[in-house]
């Protein structure tokens, strides 16, 4: 029987570390997901600006009609010059309280 030697120390520190690498994929992973989400919006503003429809946009860029319905609404409170950031900002709101 082999009996191996338990350092509390050894495992918190592994424990600690795993903890560290797996926060940073997340991390990583949601910025990857923001920066995607703010560049879309930027496609977007840039349609309405040209006067393109919700379903036009959509099969323009292909993305999913109901997200783009979504940034369209949001983004009518800021035409004509569309700050994407606040659109960005208030689509981030409503992800939070859904």
């Amino acid at each position: 029987m082999l009996l191996c030697e338990y350092n509390e120390e050894e495992t918190m520190n592994l424990f600690k570390k795993e903890g560290i690498q797996e926060g940073l994929q997340q991390g990583l992973q949601q910025g990857l997901q923001q920066g995607q989400l703010q560049h879309l919006v930027k496609q977007v503003c840039k349609k309405l600006r040209k006067s393109k429809t919700a379903v036009e946009i959509s099969e323009g860029l292909e993305e999913d009609l109901d997200e783009i319905k979504r940034i369209c609404a949001i983004a009518e409170k800021y035409a004509p010059d569309y700050d994407i950031e606040s659109i960005y900002n208030e689509l981030m709101k409503e992800k939070v309280l859904s």
